[in-house]
């Protein structure tokens, strides 16, 4: 059963008796209906290590089903208890709590997923055959198991860092046996190790987007479009320089209570956020730090989610009103007028340093609505490329999406190591990463480098 396993988020006031899944999910571990069924007989003769490693995969198991269903937040024990059929009393001898378990589910899948890549990378063969084998391994296991690859690409983010850490060092490692099947090859020998990391990055944004849509099904017939994504890009015969910092303008920034109330009240929110994660965000921080009142706050958003989509908006709407004008002034000269657009984009993030922290980093963990409302900002900003198709029309068709991809990896590390306001330093990297597959190594890095 290979269908694809969209969020249900059943409310909580409908669950009444012991809980089941709405509808049968498929884990690593068994079916959702087939959990409880796999528990070992008791007995004295019973091996003990067996007996606790059946428990674990069956809440393994229960996990995934029950976040399939839920979400990791509204996800409760009694959820993984009713559905694996371990004990509370034996759940809590494995786990110390929901976060706990869910971490050793999550470490579990992206075990087993670094062991199929590294099975394919591995094998006899040309490196080139390895990779491809490897990805197309990859990514029909996600196809086979859409619930478990959604837990790991989409609501991990809502576990907090101790969540994602793990994930990133995976994806980290892969791109780690991407640069050095490079670097075997004589025509992609010398790769700045930043264009692994960006090309692994697209392909983990497209693989998030369709699991986050619950379209996993679609991503066998988008392997093969990566894979020629992928291999488009050369190593720069010159390299690549680095952006100049961007420095704000003279003058006391403005904090939130400079503004009017909803503005104030979404500027708050999203400096919040930011600092403490959307999951430990309450009306109370924001509002404090709006300096208004409660009753203020509900005036304008009956809870924070609401205030969260509209802090997304306003940066989202602030982000395209910088960068769509610098992409026309120099629409004429189509390479240059990308450039110019990614220096705006980073620029804005110096600018507006809680809002692109918000959207660059923080989206990840505040659901599907506030995900939806970021691609749609991503989606007007891939458009820019369509003009590359008119030159080179050969391109992979994935690649417009791909390089958007590539560039938010890029971002969403840069912000998590250094913050958002040396975003700049990628203007050169992100055009380079841009261009390539359309105009080829040699002009793409000229545009980048701004002609030096």
């Amino acid at each position: 059963m290979n269908e694809d396993v969209p969020p249900i988020r059943r409310p909580r006031a409908a669950v009444a008796g012991p809980y089941r899944p709405s509808s049968m999910v498929r884990t690593p571990w068994g079916d959702s209906e087939e959990l409880r069924r796999r528990a070992l007989a008791p007995g004295r003769g019973a091996d003990r290590a067996a007996a606790r490693k059946n428990q674990r995969e069956r809440l393994f198991g229960a996990m995934v089903a029950a976040v399939a269903e839920h979400g990791y937040e509204e996800t409760r024990v009694a959820d993984v208890v009713e559905l694996s059929g371990v004990s509370r009393k034996s759940f809590y001898e494995h786990f110390a709590g929901k976060q706990d378990c869910f971490l050793a589910t999550a470490q579990a899948l992206v075990d087993a997923g670094l062991g199929v890549v590294a099975h394919h990378y591995r094998a006899e063969g040309p490196w080139g055959e390895r990779v491809r084998s490897a990805l197309e391994a990859f990514v029909a296991l996600l196809v086979d198991q859409p619930a478990a690859a959604r837990l790991c690409f989409v609501e991990i983010y809502a576990a907090g860092s101790e969540a994602i850490d793990p994930v990133e060092r995976a994806f980290g490692e892969f791109a780690a046996l991407v640069a050095e099947g490079l670097e075997g090859l004589p025509d992609y020998r010398g790769m700045p190790p930043e264009i692994p990391r960006a090309i692994v990055g697209g392909l983990r944004k497209v693989l998030h987007t369709r699991l986050h849509r619950g379209e996993a099904a679609e991503l066998t017939g988008l392997a093969p479009q990566l894979w020629e994504w992928g291999m488009s890009y050369h190593p720069p015969p010159q390299p690549l320089a680095k952006g100049r910092r961007v420095r704000r303008l003279p003058g006391r920034a403005p904090r939130p209570a400079d503004y009017e109330d909803p503005e104030r009240l979404i500027r708050a929110t999203a400096e919040v956020v930011g600092e403490r994660g959307y999951g430990a965000t309450t009306v109370g921080a924001i509002v404090e730090r709006a300096s208004t009142s409660l009753s203020t706050f509900y005036a304008h958003f009956p809870d924070k989610e609401s205030a969260l989509l509209a802090a997304l908006d306003s940066g989202g709407s602030l982000l395209l009103a910088k960068v769509l004008p610098a992409y026309r002034r120099n629409a004429a000269d189509w390479p240059r007028a990308i450039r110019a657009s990614f220096a705006a984009m980073f620029a804005f993030a110096v600018e507006e340093p809680a809002f692109a922290h918000l959207g660059g980093v923080e989206v990840y963990g505040a659901g599907d609505d506030a995900l939806a409302q970021r691609d749609a900002v991503m989606e007007g900003l891939q458009a820019l490329l369509a003009q590359g198709y008119e030159r080179s029309p050969d391109t992979s068709p994935i690649a417009a999406e791909a390089i958007g991809g590539a560039v938010y990896a890029l971002t969403y590390d840069q912000i998590r190591a250094t913050g958002p306001e040396s975003l700049p330093e990628l203007t050169p990297l992100a055009t380079y990463i841009a261009l390539a597959p359309f105009l080829g190594a040699e002009e793409a890095v000229a545009v980048a480098n701004d002609g030096r």
